[in-house]
């Protein structure tokens, strides 16, 4: 692995240079960490960025679910994220999450933790009593990102409100029957 002294620093914002048609125009586009270009032939195929580490490799990440498991890709108000986190089992083996442009490199950096008091409420509501809901499904029916929803549960969870489940059912929410 090469040091991190001998290429950019880590990355810490997506920059998205470009959508191109194909993974050899998107290589060129990448010359930094954090750099990315949408590959689009009628919906988006994949992603190839620049490894936020600063490792110096280039990823290609697959956003089309019929040639295998895909992340989501996200579009909304000129940001980006997906879903789930990027976890390389090789070379570097950087972990993490792209939300609204952000990159979050798990133990270098933190998740932005503030309240979002008005989706909390909203997903409070959406948990029923008794039953155990994934952050990424509660998202999907409140129209919301995955990731802010997960930090929505887990304020939630820190008062009491709800309780996350054990392994292997981490991410998974319950409502807590209230006295």
């Amino acid at each position: 692995m090469r040091k991190q002294t001998e290429l950019s620093k880590r990355a810490e914002r997506l920059h998205l240079k470009a959508h191109v048609k194909s993974r050899d125009d998107a290589r060129l586009l990448i010359t930094q960490p954090g750099d990315a270009t949408l590959i689009i032939r009628g919906r988006p195929r994949s992603m190839v960025m620049g490894c936020p580490c600063g490792c110096g490799d280039q990823l290609t990440i697959n956003l089309d679910s019929r040639s295998g498991p895909a992340w989501r890709f996200i579009e909304r108000s000129g940001t980006f994220t997906l879903y789930p986190s990027v976890w390389r089992e090789s070379g570097c083996k950087s972990h993490f999450v792209v939300w609204q442009n952000r990159i979050y490199l798990f133990g270098q950096n933190d998740f932005d933790r503030r309240r979002y008091k008005k989706l909390e409420r909203r997903v409070y509501k959406q948990l029923v009593n008794g039953r155990a809901y994934h952050f990424a499904d509660i998202a999907d029916a409140l129209g919301e990102l995955p990731w802010s929803v997960l930090m929505a549960c887990e304020n939630l969870a820190n008062d009491g409100k709800v309780r996350e489940l054990e392994k292997p059912n981490r991410g998974m929410f319950i409502r807590l029957a209230t006295t």
